[in-house]
């Protein structure tokens, strides 16, 4: 998986359910075939959000993200405001909100990570990859363990789900850097965190990251591209990998009942691909008609 999330521990699935995100777990470390995304994206009309292909249109819909991911469609909307609270006891706004929460002293100034040459703080924005390396080495000289307390067993869920959210799920570009308007969200409670529709929220920012990769001077595309990769094996199964998961699961998958793209797991190193080429990509999307 990404350096920038903490491992998934047991200890922590109570509170992911709670917060409807249980399913998230399953979706780190994917590897993302960029060429085949790079050559959707050039399919890809931001005037009606659709990948224009020879014999029509076709797109990604909530219904999918949520069969192949598992989040939850109902709820509130996500919005998210990086507007900061009032300075504290001497902190500005966002490093007292993060020091009251997660007990940790983001630098103000002054420091910059070795590993992503970037300050734990940028305005209003966290370094994913400071506060990680910050609590991975926490945890590796205090590991943590069922019979740890509750209120460290919330900590590690609450670091991990900002490792999933800024880096898996709704990452930009780098997967650096978390709006701190996403930590008033993740440090609520869990049930209030479980309100919202969390697969619209994936599927509005993968239709914007997909409107910008449009573009021919972007080279790099963030959000959950996990999941467009996913839709594609699925509708287009001549672009999957040669070694392929059965449709009917054996009945003791941990993943049956839950997120349809979880048969993939396993199964998504670009290595196993038959023609992960971007031109041998374009080509075929080129040549598409049904029944190919």
């Amino acid at each position: 998986g990404t350096t920038n999330v903490l491992p998934f521990h047991p200890a922590i699935l109570p509170f992911l359910k709670r917060a409807r995100l249980d399913s998230i777990r399953h979706f780190n470390g994917i590897q993302i075939d960029r060429q085949l995304i790079t050559a959707l994206a050039e399919r890809w009309r931001n005037e009606t959000h659709c990948f224009n292909f020879r014999e029509g249109e076709a797109t990604i819909t909530l219904k999918d993200v949520a069969i192949l991911t598992h989040l939850p469609i109902d709820g509130k909307p996500v919005c998210v405001s990086d507007h900061p609270p009032e300075d504290c006891d001497g902190m500005p706004g966002w490093h007292h909100f993060i020091h009251s929460h997660l007990g940790v002293k983001v630098p103000v100034k002054g420091c910059v990570d070795a590993t992503d040459r970037m300050p734990p703080m940028r305005k209003h924005q966290v370094s994913i990859t400071w506060l990680t390396k910050y609590f991975r080495e926490h945890y590796e000289s205090h590991p943590l363990t069922e019979e740890s307390p509750e209120d460290e067993k919330e900590r590690y869920a609450r670091v991990y789900l900002i490792g999933m959210i800024g880096g898996v799920l709704f990452s930009k570009k780098s997967s650096n850097l978390l709006s701190c308007g996403w930590l008033r969200i993740i440090f609520s409670s869990w049930e209030e965190m479980g309100e919202y529709s969390w697969a619209s929220a994936c599927l509005a920012i993968i239709y914007n990251n997909l409107c910008n990769a449009s573009n021919k001077a972007v080279r790099e595309v963030g959000g959950a591209m996990f999941i467009v990769q996913f839709w594609v094996w699925e509708h287009m199964p001549w672009l999957a990998p040669a070694q392929r998961p059965d449709r009917d699961w054996p009945i003791d998958h941990p993943l049956r009942g839950e997120a349809y793209g979880g048969r993939w797991l396993g199964h998504t190193t670009c290595d196993n691909l038959a023609q992960h080429k971007l031109e041998e990509y374009r080509r075929r999307f080129e040549r598409l008609w049904e029944g190919e």
